[in-house]
């Protein structure tokens, strides 16, 4: 699990803020972090005026960043990071990334960080319910080293950067007379160790042969296989087992949802997606950053109990001042030289109010007290 900004606590000021606000801002978080050593954030609630920028520019300090609304945002919650994966890949290794994560949706992703389709663990079994005809190995462009890794096998001879684009898949359990029947060029033929049956499938222009229990690959196959432009595949599994496993290796791509995916925004509020999310029956759904490249998923569970931002706020005691939404938050400390103001909290905070010129002076003397400069 990650989670995003879960320790960030923003000080911030009023709503129209002038330079007590902002100045105050900035030096209450700094002071926070030097501290504490966690992650205090200055922000405001408006634009600034021409004098704040003034002050700024004049100490060479940077504008906070501007937070218009503080209700619970996507990049606020506990989500899980999964790395998202090549639709190259087999379904069997991506069966196996779910298992070891305990994920149940699998992104796969562009060379760019792009989403580019989704594969479920409800997807991967129902491969195994489906009734596949011989072809879609071929049908599925199956990259040969997806074969090799999904039957454990030894490529003998060919490539592994090769593809599958032709032919059908096979078992050789005739004699090499009845085999010289069904046998098509560019077929990929799983047998044993009969010599005979080997050569035939060579010799009928298979583009691939697969040889089961780890059996010795005589010299002469190996020849002729390189000259007939055959790929020899030897794998320790029996002919059940591999023809079994086989269509594991085609890639998450062939099978996985690429259009109408539901995705949300590390900006997006909690409140705008939980009514997505309701209305749909996935569990896990895409996470993309400002950018708009993935970084994680979601899932209804991530909602429960989670907190809200966790604010302290500077130079404003009062809800109709302060940043919208403001009850939603947890607010941590209050500093302020205003009157009395309506805003309430949900527990106890440390609430500091002085009768001095600005909030900047409290500032000044909590440096003091802290021994800061």
């Amino acid at each position: 699990m990650e989670t995003q900004s879960k320790d960030k606590v923003y000080v911030i000021g009023h709503k129209n803020p002038d330079t007590d606000s902002i100045c105050s801002s900035i030096c209450y978080a700094y002071l926070k972090r030097q501290i504490t050593g966690d992650d205090y954030v200055p922000m405001r609630a408006g634009e600034i005026n021409a004098e704040t920028k003034y002050v700024l520019n004049a100490f060479s300090a940077a504008v906070p960043e501007y937070m218009e609304n503080v209700s619970t945002q996507v990049k606020d919650v506990e989500y899980r990071h999964i790395d998202g994966v090549d639709g190259e890949i087999s379904i069997k290794n991506a069966w196996e990334i779910l298992s070891e994560s305990g994920a149940t949706t699998l992104p796969s992703v562009n060379e760019n960080g792009n989403l580019v389709g989704l594969i479920t663990v409800r997807d991967i079994a129902m491969t195994y319910m489906e009734v596949y005809d011989n072809r879609v190995i071929a049908s599925a462009h199956t990259p040969y080293k997806n074969i090799i890794n999904t039957l454990s096998a030894d490529l003998i001879v060919g490539d592994e950067k090769d593809y599958v684009h032709t032919g059908k898949v096979l078992i050789s359990a005739a004699n090499p007379d009845m085999m010289e029947n069904y046998i098509e060029q560019g077929d990929i033929v799983i047998l044993g160790n009969r010599y005979e049956s080997q050569l035939c499938a060579i010799e009928m222009d298979a583009q691939c042969i697969i040889i089961c229990d780890g059996a010795v690959v005589s010299k002469t196959i190996t020849k002729l296989a390189e000259d007939h432009n055959c790929s020899i595949i030897r794998t320790p599994y029996d002919t059940y087992t591999a023809a079994r496993l086989i269509n594991q290796s085609i890639p998450v791509k062939y099978l996985m949802r690429r259009s109408n995916l539901i995705t949300f925004n590390t900006e997006d509020f909690l409140d705008d997606i939980k009514e997505v999310m309701k209305n749909q029956r996935h569990r896990d759904f895409p996470i993309l950053n400002k950018k708009g490249k993935y970084v994680g998923t979601i899932s209804r569970r991530n909602l429960i109990g989670n907190a809200g931002k966790k604010l302290i706020l500077v130079d404003h005691n009062e809800e109709s001042q302060a940043v919208d939404n403001v009850k939603e938050a947890e607010i941590l400390e209050i500093i302020d030289h205003h009157r009395l103001g309506s805003l309430e909290t949900m527990a106890p905070v440390m609430f500091r109010n002085e009768p001095v010129g600005c909030t900047g002076t409290i500032m000044y003397q909590i440096y003091q007290e802290k021994g800061l400069d």
